[in-house]
C-alpha cells in the first residue's frame, strides 16, 4: 500500500544507498591507490594494450547482466510471472543494494523489492537456488581446470583440500537437486513458520533447474572470457588452458573468501597475486589492476544502472 509512512521509508532508502555507495567505492578506489601506489602507473600501464580486447569486455557486460536476467526469470517461473525486461529491471537494483554488503547478500533483498509483496518470500528462497547453481559451477569449474593449473600456488592445495572442495560442491549439487526435499524435510522437523516457508510447487521443476544450471554455466564462460581478454590487454601471456585455469581458481577463491565490502577491491586483487604468482615480476602490478577492470565493467557500472531502477521504483510499484 502506497501510504505516506512508506513513501518516506522509501526515500530514506534511497538516499542511504547513494551515500554508502559513495563512501564504499571511494574507499575501494583509495585502498587500490594506496596498495598501487599510483594510479598514474597503472594508466601508463595499460595506454599500449589492444584497446580492441578492453572493448570487447566491455560488450560483454551486458551479455553477462541478461543471462543473469534469464536465470531470475526461469527461477520465477512458477511463482511470478515476469517479462525479461522486468527481470533485468529487479537483478540490477538488487545489485545496486547488495553492492556495498559482504559477498554481495544484499541483492537477495534488493530483487525482491521489485516484486509483489506476496511473493518476496518466494523470491529469497529462489534467489538462494539461483546463487547455489552459480556456486556449483565455480566449483566444478575449478575442480576440473585445476589439472592445468601449474602456477605457485598449487603448493597450497594438498589432497585433502581437493577432497574437502569436491565434497562442498558434492554438498552444494545435492541442495540444488534436492532443494524442495530439503524443504519439506526441515518444514516436517519442527520449522513451521509457514509465512516464510516457499510452496515447493513455487519452485524450479527438474527441466528448469537444468535451465537455471545451463544459464549459470554459460554466464560463468562470459565472465572467464572477459577476465582472459583484459589479462591479454594488460600484457599477460601464456597458454590459454593455462591462463583459464588460473581464472578458474581466482573466481573459486574470490568465492569462498569473506570479501568484506571496504576492502573488496584488494582482496580480488591479492587474490589474483597469489594465483599468478609465477608472471613475470614487473607484470605484478598488471595482474593486481585487472580484478579491479573487471570489478568496474561487471559491477559498479550496473550498480550504478540498477540506482537509476531504484530511484524509479515507487511504494507500489510491482513487477510487470
Amino acid at each position: 500500500m502506497d501510504t505516506p509512512v512508506y513513501r518516506r521509508l522509501l526515500l530514506a532508502l534511497k538516499v542511504g544507498i547513494f551515500i554508502f555507495m559513495s563512501f564504499v567505492i571511494y574507499r575501494r578506489l583509495a585502498s587500490v591507490q594506496s596498495f598501487v601506489g599510483s594510479l598514474d602507473l597503472f594508466i601508463e600501464r595499460f595506454s599500449g594494450g589492444n584497446i580492441a580486447l578492453l572493448t570487447l569486455s566491455v560488450i560483454l557486460m551486458p551479455v553477462n547482466w541478461l543471462l543473469e536476467a534469464t536465470k531470475w526469470k526461469i527461477l520465477l517461473k512458477h511463482s511470478s510471472s515476469v517479462t525479461l525486461r522486468a527481470a533485468l529491471r529487479s537483478v540490477l537494483g538488487g545489485l545496486s543494494i547488495g553492492f556495498a554488503t559482504p559477498a554481495r547478500v544484499g541483492e537477495f533483498a534488493g530483487r525482491v523489492m521489485f516484486l509483489h509483496p506476496g511473493e518476496r518470500v518466494d523470491g529469497i528462497y529462489l534467489s538462494a537456488i539461483g546463487g547455489i547453481a552459480q556456486s556449483v559451477v565455480t566449483f566444478l569449474t575449478a575442480l576440473f581446470m585445476l589439472r592445468f593449473y601449474s602456477g605457485e600456488a598449487e603448493a597450497f592445495f594438498s589432497p585433502y583440500s581437493y577432497i574437502g572442495f569436491a565434497l562442498l560442491a558434492f554438498v552444494l549439487i545435492a541442495l540444488y537437486i534436492s532443494f524442495e526435499q530439503v524443504v519439506d524435510w526441515l518444514h516436517h522437523r519442527g520449522l513451521r513458520f509457514d509465512n516464510y516457508i516457499i510452496d515447493t510447487a513455487k519452485t524450479p521443476h527438474r527441466n528448469d533447474k537444468w535451465l537455471v544450471f545451463g544459464t549459470s554455466f554459460c554466464r560463468y564462460t562470459v565472465y572467464v572470457l572477459q577476465y582472459y581478454l583484459l589479462l591479454r590487454f594488460a600484457g599477460i601471456e601464456g597458454r590459454v588452458f593455462e591462463l583459464i585455469s588460473a581464472i578458474s581458481l581466482v573466481l573459486f577463491l574470490q568465492s569462498v573468501s569473506p570479501l568484506i565490502p571496504l576492502t573488496d577491491l584488494t582482496l580480488r586483487g591479492g587474490i589474483a597475486l597469489l594465483v599468478f604468482r609465477g608472471c613475470e615480476p614487473d607484470m605484478a602490478l598488471s595482474v593486481f589492476m585487472v580484478p579491479v577492470l573487471l570489478w568496474i565493467i561487471n559491477l559498479l557500472l550496473p550498480a550504478l544502472v540498477g540506482y537509476f531502477y531504484i530511484l524509479t521504483l515507487h511504494a507500489d510499484d510491482t513487477a510487470q
